[in-house]
């Protein structure tokens, strides 16, 4: 579906005609200068429908359009998930038309950046200080390359895993504070007759490669400087090697029969429903919670957040909005749009209506998410406690190596391949990405 979202215009606008001087009473031309169109500019979102973002989506177009829509009208493209959008943007890229506004996530970055497709954002944020303030020092230089600066997070990532209290305490077990205790408890949770971990390994494998993250994120001084290397080339390392045998038996013993290929929407829709006992993800995820269309009444209740062993918890700074605009004008619509979204307006919205954290420590939840929201409260506590940090491999990796997860994953786990024969055919798609 394309949504047009924008101000009124007269016929002549809609038309593409040139707007004509109205005669006046005396018959003659008036020299009254006519309003300029709003300028037009291109955006796809995946964030519709059930998205966990769809809300704050919505409600950041609607105060956009109440603010600027007579300077700039954002036509909205609908994209039914993020598999589908990360495959569209790609075929985009590849013939040189993309999108005016991008959301560069899962490595579309790097294919604008090295395609020469984005403009990036440093006369911009020089001549606002406001604006680089509210976006801080940390997330800018998160997805600075060379010096410049190609796009602009609208939230930072603290990520652990939800759990569900009654099965937890059915099975007589709590957060686990070690690897060998998480996979106690695993084994506790599928003895007392439930599924311990709601998995997937399609589309970029998104939950089953939180947990593999911490697995290396927690491993030594190697592991965790791994997962804080942006693009690392070699993945054939004793950490690597360790957490995907590990995860071997994960996908093998305690997670659903359809978690191989599955995608997110799979393994949301298995922990909601009550049918596994832990999900790795970010806070975005709970108004799930209590969305009648996506739990039972009352789940929300039944949810926990806790930190990763180790006391450690993913943290890093999603990639955000670019440009991808062609002419000076569409630049700078498309610089309004993102500077609105990304602001501290812009941040509040997200936060209000998506659970999103914010960049900005200026923006604090009000009292009533907070009352909303009992457990997003509880995650940002869970997350000041936390001691060790590490990226995400969707944040650190180059894109073809994001696409091979789900390609990987079944070879791994039905036997085709070990973890050193995963860990070579990794560095080697690395390699073909320099």
């Amino acid at each position: 579906m394309s949504i047009s979202a924008c101000g009124s215009q007269n016929s002549s606008e809609n038309s593409g005609a040139p707007a004509t001087a109205a005669p006046s009473a005396s018959g003659q031309a008036s020299t009254a200068p006519t309003a300029k169109a709003p300028v037009k500019i291109s955006y796809l979102t995946f964030r519709v429908g059930t998205h966990a973002s769809a809300k704050l989506e919505e409600e950041q177009i609607k105060q956009f359009n109440a603010k600027y829509g007579d300077e700039v009208e954002v036509v909205v493209e609908e994209i039914p998930s993020d598999s589908a959008y990360e495959d569209k943007l790609k075929i985009l890229a590849a013939s040189g038309d993309v999108p005016d506004v991008v959301m560069g996530k899962n490595g579309i970055n790097e294919i604008l950046i090295k395609g020469n497709l984005a403009t990036p954002f440093n006369d911009y944020l020089d001549k606002d200080p406001e604006w680089k303030a509210a976006v801080g020092e940390a997330a800018l230089a998160a997805n600075t390359r060379d010096g410049k600066v190609w796009s602009i997070s609208d939230q930072k990532q603290n990520i652990g895993y939800f759990y569900n209290k009654e099965m937890f305490e059915q099975a007589g077990i709590k957060p686990a504070q070690t690897w060998d205790e998480f996979m106690s408890n695993n084994e506790k949770l599928k003895a007392a007759g439930f599924v311990p971990l709601a998995l997937m390994t399609g589309e970029n494998a998104w939950t089953t490669n939180l947990i593999l993250a911490a697995i290396v994120g927690t491993n030594g001084d190697n592991g965790n400087s791994f997962m804080n290397t942006l693009h690392p080339s070699n993945f054939n390392t004793p950490e690597m090697i360790q957490a995907l045998n590990l995860m071997k038996t994960i996908l093998e013993k305690y997670t659903t029969k359809d978690a191989l290929g599955a995608g997110y929407a799979n393994a949301a829709n298995t922990f909601c429903q009550n049918k596994a006992a832990m999900i790795a993800n970010g806070p975005w995820m709970i108004g799930d919670f209590s969305d009648p269309a996506k739990s039972s009444e009352g789940f929300d209740k039944k949810v926990g957040v806790a930190a990763f062993p180790n006391n450690s918890l993913i943290s890093t700074y999603e990639v955000g909005y670019m440009i991808g605009a062609k002419t000076p004008e569409t630049r700078d619509a498309a610089e309004k749009f993102i500077r609105f979204k990304t602001g501290l307006e812009g941040q509040t919205i997200a936060l209000e209506y998506g659970n999103v954290m914010p960049v900005s420590n200026e923006i604090q939840p009000s009292d009533a998410l907070k009352q909303k929201y009992p457990i997003f409260v509880e995650a940002i506590a869970v997350a000041q406690k936390t001691q060790v940090h590490y990226g995400s491999f969707d944040s650190i990796v180059y894109p073809n190596i994001t696409d091979a997860w789900k390609n990987l994953y079944p070879k791994l786990v039905f036997g085709r391949s070990t973890a050193e024969e995963i860990t070579k055919d990794l560095t080697d798609l690395a390699a073909k990405s320099k």
